[in-house]
């Protein structure tokens, strides 16, 4: 995510805003000291990449009684009385639909396997969500098991050497990041089973995920850069600031990628020109 904070603060530097910057490390009680923290400094807005969706409910509620505008990332807000200006998030639903509707046409009648991150955090509980019904109203393919890897590649890579030991037969990964993905390639080059016959997909288009996807050791991937994620949270939250409309969610664009369209992934560094983009696409929901 340092990717996500750096568009924040290249977006904060532009327009001469101060930021504080915590780090609540997946630990819902240090999140809300945190928070706590941060509305005793008086600060005119917050933005918080929260645990899950309950965190970011509590979080709301603090915000509110504090009078201090709060906007959300990645995390969703559970139902309540606390309030958010904006949910900035990707489509997570749509993004486990869309690797279920590309399995079902590139590779049907396989099985496949979910190695995944933090489950209990928003994010990944809508993607399996959408993974797993897509995937069930296609009937092209055949969910074998989701193995929770915590988004760390070792964990990711004692997963799947694992279940190549364990004879289970499947041909497709799903990897709930590039990170783990590339892990989860070594393993299977060192064991000669890599395209031969599993096959890894993932979702980032990190720029690592975007040089495997162009090398051929990772079949597919969902472009979600980070870089424009942090620009989009820091222009929901300033504008609200200084008394701009802002809508109540907005959703930053996925792009599939193959090798066949590489070169169009989003970049996860973020830029003028990409600010300028994002600032558009808030004035065209005025």
């Amino acid at each position: 995510y340092q990717y996500a904070k750096d568009g924040f603060i290249f977006a904060a530097t532009e327009n001469r805003v101060k930021v504080i910057e915590v780090n609540s490390d997946y630990d819902q009680e240090k999140e809300l000291a945190n928070i706590d923290d941060l509305i005793i400094q008086d600060v005119d807005g917050i933005n918080i990449f929260s645990f899950n969706p309950d965190g970011a409910q509590i979080a709301a509620q603090k915000a509110n009684e504090a009078g201090i505008p709060l906007t959300v990332e990645m995390s969703a807000i559970a139902d309540g009385p606390g309030t958010v200006v904006c949910d900035i998030e990707f489509d997570w639903t749509r993004l486990g639909e869309m690797h279920a509707e590309y399995l079902a046409k590139v590779h049907p009648g396989e099985k496949v396997l979910e190695i995944t991150g933090i489950i209990g955090q928003g994010p990944i509980d809508l993607m399996l969500d959408g993974f797993q019904r897509k995937m069930e109203e296609l009937g092209e393919n055949e969910l074998i098991g989701i193995q929770p890897a915590d988004y760390n590649r070792e964990k990711a890579m004692d997963i799947m050497q694992n279940m190549l030991q364990s004879g289970e037969e499947f041909t497709v990964v799903h990897v709930a990041n590039e990170d783990m993905a590339l892990g989860v390639i070594q393993v299977l080059k060192d064991a000669g089973k890599l395209n031969n016959p599993i096959s890894v997909i993932s979702n980032n288009g990190s720029p690592e995920g975007i040089i495997a996807v162009a090398s051929g050791d990772l079949e597919s991937t969902i472009s979600t850069s980070p870089g424009i994620e942090g620009l989009c949270c820091f222009e929901a939250l300033y504008r609200e600031v200084i008394g701009k409309s802002v809508p109540k969610q907005f959703m930053i664009p996925m792009l599939p990628i193959t090798k066949d369209n590489v070169d169009e992934a989003v970049a996860w560094e973020v830029d003028k020109a990409a600010y300028e983009l994002v600032k558009k696409e808030f004035d065209n929901m005025e």
